[in-house]
């Protein structure tokens, strides 16, 4: 039996599509001088080279995914877009402005000078930020009717134009940022461990990845014969005059018989007590000769690890020391990660509304401190897919939506609707777990099933003008893109550090996040050695996508 790929590929539109979505995946691992171009590079390169030799992306793939997209960044940032004002929220917000408007300004501005075909300047500014949701912006102004196309120029030459300029100046895009929070803080005198260490210490952080020590990510169960001196006092008064919160009693054998306790309960002698705490408090317990006994009914126990997800108002603002989790609850924070970004755990950050947290402790006090802070991800399983495709219905409605001034229509298009009906979504699921449940493995899922479907129909659509592109505006392109890339940072970073005040490897953070290049803040926490950028990161980021959406849609209406 004889295959002519060729012909099943050009036959049949899902075969081509998952094709270039899974060569994509694979050209984008390659590591080329320790960095890796990703998989949205990646799939847009594979579409582009099977685009240039003539296959299509089949009809209504790119609007499909765009949507599964878009829809789900604004579910990601929904728990966190409200809350995110507290603290340095006001300076995050206005950071990512900054940022965004130099870059849009920029992007408008040399596009006109140079005299770039229409479409070319939205793909500059989504190329030059690595933004993907300025791409899908600009492609959205041109697939709603938002962008009035000049003479001259289809809407398919146009969107082809948008392609094209986004994977001209991808590359630097991430290049760049790297390459800028590697080596220019050194040219500038900036020592980034020792402010990342100032401002742990104004705040109180450890600025690690974890909590200081084993006792956090290693919690055990061992049971003790109580000691005489302790006979006559509650487990209250105890942990008081040791000063030691950080452990819990969980149950107790007096007299033969099993007993639960509470911390109003008074210890006799010869007591046995199970107790929960991590590697290092059992270690001084019995340095300090606290007998340990072997009793299968009380260590009749299992650890486990949740992660539980933020959303009662009461906890949001307070730190993991306010909580007491290791006294109050017997349990242990070993992960925290915010706006998908991994945090720093440590005992004085303050936790938002959104934040997922990895737990370990015994079942019972999990469920416990779960019902009092929020609710375990594993608890919710199903994704709700009613109120995921009346949320999408919603949102393209709302794009549709126009507002006349004179002979001016304006509106969100459909975009700017996917985006504000998800956000109010996953705000509202943060508030009540049960409405619009949309687990995190599912909805990054979605977001990623999305995103590629949209990339490799921007490539197939885009290819037959890209060896065009690269030979008579390319050069152009690449340093418009380098402008576009290095100038916004720097005035973000000059304005933070004297407008905002802000700490430098906190700003540095921020910068990232503001241009969405979590490659450059990879590097960043190496150079700090600290997790103490990822705070600002997770700060502009979620700001950053909302305004660099709009910014793609702006471009597109705006050039001449």
């Amino acid at each position: 039996m004889e295959i002519d790929v060729v012909s099943l590929l050009r036959d049949n539109g899902m075969l081509l599509l998952f094709s270039v979505i899974g060569f994509g995946y694979l050209l984008g691992n390659i590591r080329v001088a320790g960095i890796e171009a990703g998989p949205v590079i990646g799939v847009l390169l594979i579409g582009l080279l099977c685009g240039h030799f003539g296959f299509r992306a089949p009809d209504g793939a790119a609007t499909f995914g765009f949507a599964l997209f878009i829809f789900s960044v604004g579910i990601q940032a929904g728990p966190t877009f409200f809350s995110a004002f507290r603290a340095d929220g006001l300076h995050y917000m206005t950071l990512a402005l900054v940022v965004a408007a130099t870059a849009a300004t920029l992007a408008l501005t040399l596009a006109t000078l140079i005299g770039l075909d229409y479409g070319y300047g939205a793909g500059l500014l989504a190329g030059a930020l690595t933004s993907t949701p300025t791409l899908a912006g600009a492609q959205d102004a041109l697939n709603s009717g938002l962008a009035t196309l000049p003479e001259g120029i289809s809407a398919e030459q146009a969107s082809d134009n948008v392609s094209v300029g986004y994977a001209i100046t991808y590359l630097f895009g991430t290049i760049g940022m790297i390459v800028s929070v590697r080596f220019v803080p050194r040219l500038i005198g900036l020592d980034l461990p020792a402010e990342a260490a100032r401002l742990a210490r104004e705040r109180g952080l450890g600025g690690t990845r974890r909590f200081s020590g084993t006792s956090a990510s290693m919690p055990i169960i061992r049971a003790y014969q109580v000691a005489p001196e302790f006979a006559g006092k509650s487990l209250a008064q105890v942990a008081q005059e040791r000063g030691d919160n950080r452990g819990r009693a969980l149950k107790l054998r007096r007299k033969g018989q099993l007993m639960d306790v509470d911390q109003d309960m008074v210890l006799q002698e010869g007591d046995v007590i199970a107790f929960i705490a991590g590697v290092r408090v059992h270690n001084e317990a019995q340095s300090a000769g606290h007998a340990e006994v072997l009793d299968v009914d009380l260590l009749n126990y299992q650890i486990r690890s949740r992660e539980i997800i933020v959303t009662d108002q009461r906890v949001v603002g307070r730190s993991l020391s306010d909580l007491d989790l290791p006294g109050g609850y017997g349990c242990f924070a070993t992960g925290l990660v915010r706006a998908s970004i991994e945090l720093p755990v440590d005992a004085n950050l303050p936790l938002q509304k959104g934040d997922r947290l990895l737990l370990s402790g015994e079942e019972k006090s999990l469920a416990r401190l779960a019902g009092d802070i929020g609710y375990v991800e594993a608890d919710v399983q199903h994704t709700d897919l009613a109120t995921f495709a009346f949320g999408l219905i919603a949102g393209t409605i709302l794009g549709l939506l126009m507002i006349s001034f004179g002979n001016i229509s304006v509106g969100l298009g459909s975009a700017g609707g996917l985006l504000i009906i998800g956000i109010i979504i996953g705000y509202l699921g943060s508030v009540m777990p049960t409405f619009g449940r949309v687990p995190a493995p599912a909805r990054l899922v979605l977001m990623e099933l999305g995103l590629m479907m949209f990339m490799a129909s921007v490539g197939l659509n885009a290819g037959g003008g890209v060896l065009n592109a690269l030979t008579s505006v390319g050069p152009l392109m690449i340093l418009a893109g380098v402008v576009v890339t290095l100038v916004p940072a720097t005035i973000g970073y000059l304005f933070g550090r004297y407008a905002l005040r802000m700490n430098p490897a906190l700003l540095l953070g921020s910068i990232t996040g503001a241009m969405t290049s979590t490659p450059a803040l990879n590097v960043l926490n190496e150079a700090a050695r600290s997790a103490v950028p990822s705070l600002g990161y997770a700060g502009t980021y979620t700001f950053a996508n909302v305004l660099l959406t709009f910014a793609g849609t702006l471009m597109m209406v705006l050039y001449p």
